[in-house]
């Protein structure tokens, strides 16, 4: 779901000559979506964890702060929260 609507923000967001030209398969898709990736940003290159133990286990032994990143996929105006 979630890469789905990376695609979809993805294609919404090229530039007007881009969106004109019919997109017929998948590569091409992603090749369009490449050439708007700019190369070498750093936040990519961190070892990311989906484990919250793990995470703190690193952080421990690196001596490193962690960042926590969480997301309730909530309505804002829902009460339960």
């Amino acid at each position: 779901m979630i890469s789905a609507l990376s695609v979809i923000v993805t294609v919404a967001m090229l530039p007007v000559r881009a969106q004109d030209a019919e997109v017929q398969s998948e590569p091409e898709l992603r090749e369009l979506v490449q050439a708007l990736r700019v190369p070498d940003v750093a936040w990519r290159q961190i070892p990311w964890k989906t484990c919250m133990l793990e995470g703190l286990l690193e952080a421990r032994r690196t001596q490193r702060p962690l960042m926590l990143w969480c997301q309730i996929d909530r309505p804002t105006d829902d009460t339960r929260c």
